[in-house]
C-alpha cells in the first residue's frame, strides 16, 4: 500500500493460513514466513504434508507488481518473524533456527523503510472525523480519565488538534445495529474529564464526541473488582435463536462487559434455572475463553456451577480461569485438567463426573513471595458437602503473578456446556 494515501497498490497470495507472522522489510525485499506452506507436498512428499512444514518467501516489491526472488521450505512450522542482522536473515520454526547470508558478517546494515523513501509527508486535505485518544478504556467506580481530540482528513492525516476540551460536546451513545442496549455507568464533567459512577458495578457502553461538526466515537467498561458473582437471574431473555440446529429458542446476551462471551455463550432457561449456555449453531466458535475482570487482579478464588451435556461417549469441557491458568473438567477423559501454555503445563488427574449432572468447580492460586506458585482445583456433585482436599494442587516455578477471572466451554461434538453461580472472592 501506499503509505501515504492508503491506495492499495497490489497483493500477492501466498498461502491459505490467516495467522501467519510479521514479514520483515530489509535490504529492499520483503521477508515472509508462511505457518504451513501450500505448496510442501510437491516439495518434500505427500506422505510428509502434515502441517509441520512451513516456508520462507523473499519478494522484492514493485510499484504495481511484486517478484517472488526464492522460496524456501523449512522443517517445523513458521510462528516467529524474521530477524536481520549483521547481512544474514534469521529464521526459527518450532523444529530449527535458520540462518542464511554470508559466512563472514557484514559490516553494513540492512537499509530500513524509513531510509527507503524521501517522500515529503502530504498536506491534509479538509476534516472529515475525530480521533479520540484513548479510543478504548476500563474504568473502575470513580476513576477520572482525559481525552486528547484531532480533526482528520479522509486519509487519516492530521488536520489539527482540538486543544480545548470544553468546545467538545459528549454524549452517550447506542449504535443503532447494537444487539445489547447498554450504557457505560460514568458522565463527563465541565473539564471534557469521563468520570466513573461510585456504585460498585459492571458497565459498557459508548459516547460520541461533536466538535466543529464532526464526529468520534470511543467506548469504555467500568469493572468494580473483586468480588464478583453472577446468577443471571435478572436477565430477561428477550431474543429468540433462529437457527438450523434447534427450535425457536428464548436466551439473552451475556453481560456485556464480559470480553468473548457474545454468540459463544447465551443466557437461557435451564430447567426453570437462568445459566449461561454454550451456543453450537456455529462450529467456529465451539470453544470460548470469556474474561469477566481487570488483567490486574491476583490472589483470588473462582468458583462456578458447571454441567455437560451427553452420555456414557460423548461429553463436552467445561472450566474456570484463575490467573491466566485454566482449570477444566473434561469429559470424555474423564478428568480434572490444569494448563496454560499447553506446550509448557498440562497436568490431569482422574476425576469421574457425569452428563446432565451439576458440579461445583472451585479454583484458587497463590503465589509466594519469591515468585512461585500452587494452582489448586477441586470439584464436587453440587449438593454434596465440599470435599475438604483439593482434587488437583500444580506447583508452579514462577507462577504468573495476576491475570483475569474467566470461564472455559468447548463443545466439540454439539454438546452444549452449562455455567451458573459464578463467585470471585479475594484469598
Amino acid at each position: 500500500m501506499d503509505a501515504l494515501t492508503g491506495k492499495l497498490l497490489w497483493k500477492l497470495q501466498l498461502g491459505t493460513e490467516q495467522r501467519n507472522s510479521c514479514p520483515l522489510f530489509a535490504d529492499g525485499k520483503i521477508y515472509a514466513p508462511i505457518l504451513n506452506d501450500p505448496g510442501v507436498s510437491a516439495a518434500v512428499g505427500a506422505e510428509s504434508a502434515e502441517g509441520m512444514h512451513g516456508a520462507l518467501y523473499v519478494i522484492a516489491p514493485g510499484d504495481t507488481d511484486a517478484q517472488v526472488l526464492s522460496h524456501t521450505v523449512m522443517d517445523g512450522r513458521c510462528y516467529g518473524t524474521p530477524t536481520a542482522y549483521n547481512g544474514r536473515i534469521y529464521m526459527q520454526t518450532t523444529e530449527k533456527l535458520y540462518c542464511f547470508g554470508s559466512p563472514t558478517p557484514a559490516s553494513a546494515s540492512f537499509e530500513t523503510a524509513d531510509a527507503a523513501t524521501d517522500d515529503k509527508w502530504p498536506e491534509p486535505g479538509p476534516a472529515k472525523a475525530l480521533q479520540i485518544e484513548p479510543s478504548e478504556l476500563l474504568q473502575q467506580p470513580g476513576d477520572t480519565v482525559s481525552f486528547h481530540l484531532r480533526e482528520l482528513d479522509a486519509n487519516g492525516l492530521t488536520v489539527k488538534d482540538i486543544d480545548d476540551p470544553k468546545s467538545v460536546q459528549w454524549a452517550s451513545f447506542i449504535p443503532p445495529t447494537a444487539k445489547v442496549k447498554a450504557k457505560m455507568n460514568a458522565s463527563f464533567n465541565a473539564d471534557g474529564q469521563l468520570v466513573a459512577a461510585p456504585e460498585k458495578a459492571p458497565s459498557a457502553g459508548a459516547f460520541e464526541a461533536r466538535a466543529d461538526g464532526l464526529k468520534g466515537y470511543m467506548r469504555g467498561r467500568v469493572l468494580p473488582g473483586l468480588p464478583i458473582s453472577q446468577d443471571f437471574e435478572s436477565i430477561v431473555l428477550t431474543e429468540t435463536t433462529t437457527n438450523t440446529v434447534e427450535p425457536p429458542t428464548r436466551f439473552a446476551y451475556p453481560p456485556l462487559p464480559w470480553i468473548g462471551a457474545r454468540f459463544k455463550f447465551d443466557v437461557r432457561d435451564k430447567d426453570g434455572n437462568k445459566c449461561l449456555v454454550k451456543t453450537i449453531d456455529n462450529p467456529f466458535f465451539q470453544r470460548a475463553t470469556v474474561f469477566m475482570g481487570t488483567p490486574d487482579l491476583k490472589n483470588y478464588t473462582i468458583e462456578a456451577d458447571v454441567m455437560s451435556d451427553g452420555n456414557k461417549r460423548k461429553m463436552s469441557t467445561v472450566g474456570v480461569i484463575n490467573q491466566r491458568y485454566r482449570i477444566s473438567l473434561k469429559g470424555n477423559e474423564q478428568v480434572l485438567e490444569t494448563t496454560s501454555n499447553e506446550e509448557l503445563l498440562h497436568i490431569a488427574v482422574p476425576f469421574h463426573w457425569l452428563p446432565n449432572a451439576w458440579y461445583r468447580l472451585k479454583a484458587r492460586v497463590d503465589v509466594a513471595a519469591d515468585g512461585s506458585g500452587v494452582v489448586r482445583g477441586k470439584a464436587w456433585k453440587k449438593g454434596d458437602p465440599e470435599p475438604e482436599a483439593w482434587t488437583s494442587e500444580v506447583p508452579i516455578q514462577h507462577a504468573n503473578a495476576n491475570g483475569c477471572p474467566g470461564l472455559f466451554g468447548f463443545s466439540p461434538q454439539n454438546m452444549r456446556v452449562y455455567i451458573d453461580n459464578i463467585a470471585v472472592t479475594a484469598n
